[in-house]
């Protein structure tokens, strides 16, 4: 096979619709060709540009907030950093550099972990770490099973990772609610969406008492919510904490799914495996499931409250400083797209979620 829309195409004839949680996997992780094992996507000129490329306030400023978390833990004298898809390795870059200062929190720091499923992102993310020095490259390991982590507290970040994990989706149609599925229509030689011929079990995870008619679409994230109960139990043992920061979903009914190529959206079948599938993020899943393993909840407030918080505009103050009439420019263009409400301000939101000992959380508190 060519390419992953010939494969895709096949095994929809030969075994049946495919549901949309195996074609975003397929599409984001296929091992010969899946999106994020043969294209580094981020970057002003990619095809889309997360907060890290976007400023090097946003990792230092992410590493102060670790270390502060660290003292509010107690500072233990061993303990783990996770970063969950770090990329291609921007933030834990700023985040690594701005830690090396402070030399009794990389002493006491273990393990640092990226957890990460592509290969292709693991190979650019070593060439990134190189410039470190051996105390802290000898702690880098790579994982992709949370079980691989041992048992010390720890701190996670976790910034647009969730948005790209493989959701299902139900419709209510006239004869109820139905899985929507991925089919193929070898007449017209397109992809299209269709629906399960039996009723869905997954119906039993619609809201309680939720108002809905005909056409209205309900998102099921199975595998973040399978993955974020296993990392609360994981939280509720050790005194730890996680910072997550992602698309809000806004609405409870409605289909979020998009494809992004050339950091404009795009239709989900016009690049298969040419393009980046994502889905916003149920942030109300987050709060119900941490209820359930009784850890602290922290937030969400948006992502421009949150970094007014910790002190983005006084580290923006100190780079102007330094910084000549060009560098002040890009500086201030670049503090409006991380905090700007009309850009990444509002739609990015961020939670903490943390270990019943840790009572505050810096930049939720005010």
């Amino acid at each position: 096979m060519k390419n992953l829309e010939e494969i895709l195409k096949k095994r929809i004839i030969v075994s049946g619709p495919l549901s949309i949680s195996d074609f975003i996997s397929e599409t984001n992780l296929n091992k010969k060709f899946g999106y994020y094992n043969k294209n580094l996507p981020f970057g002003k000129d990619k095809d889309f540009i997360t907060a890290p490329e976007i400023s090097q306030m946003f990792g230092e400023l992410i590493a102060l907030w670790a270390i502060d978390c660290w003292n509010k833990m107690g500072k233990p004298k061993n303990f783990n950093i996770i970063e969950l898809g770090p990329g291609s390795g921007t933030l834990m870059n700023d985040f690594l550099r701005t830690i090396n200062s402070n030399k009794e929190f990389v002493k006491n720091c273990n393990n640092i972990f990226f957890f990460e499923a592509s290969i292709f992102l693991k190979k650019i993310q070593k060439k990134n770490i190189n410039k470190f020095n051996i105390e802290i490259k000898k702690k880098i390991k790579w994982i992709n099973n949370l079980n691989k982590i041992n048992k010390l507290p720890f701190i996670l970040i976790a910034n647009e990772f969730f948005d790209a994990l493989p959701i299902k989706q139900i419709e209510f149609t006239k004869t109820g609610w139905r899985e929507r599925m991925i089919n193929y229509d070898k007449k017209k030689k397109s992809f299209h969406f269709s629906f399960s011929n039996n009723e869905t079990l997954l119906e039993k995870f619609l809201p309680k008492k939720s108002k809905y008619k005909i056409g209205s679409i309900y998102e099921i994230p199975i595998k973040m919510m399978i993955f974020i109960d296993e990392l609360f139990k994981k939280m509720k043992k050790e005194k730890s904490t996680c910072l997550i920061i992602d698309y809000v979903k806004n609405k409870t009914f409605g289909n979020s799914l998009k494809s992004i190529k050339k950091q404009k959206i795009t239709k989900i079948f016009d690049a298969i495996g040419n393009s980046d599938i994502s889905s916003h993020v149920n942030f109300n899943l987050f709060e119900k499931i941490a209820k359930k393993n009784k850890l602290n909840i922290f937030g969400p407030i948006n992502q421009r409250n949150f970094l007014i918080n910790i002190g983005i505009l006084y580290r923006a103050k100190m780079l102007m400083n330094k910084a000549n009439n060009k560098q002040k420019k890009m500086i201030l263009n670049n503090l409006d797209f991380l905090i700007n409400n009309n850009k990444m301000g509002e739609i990015f939101h961020v939670i903490s979620i943390s270990n019943k000992n840790l009572n505050t959380i810096e930049g939720f508190n005010k």
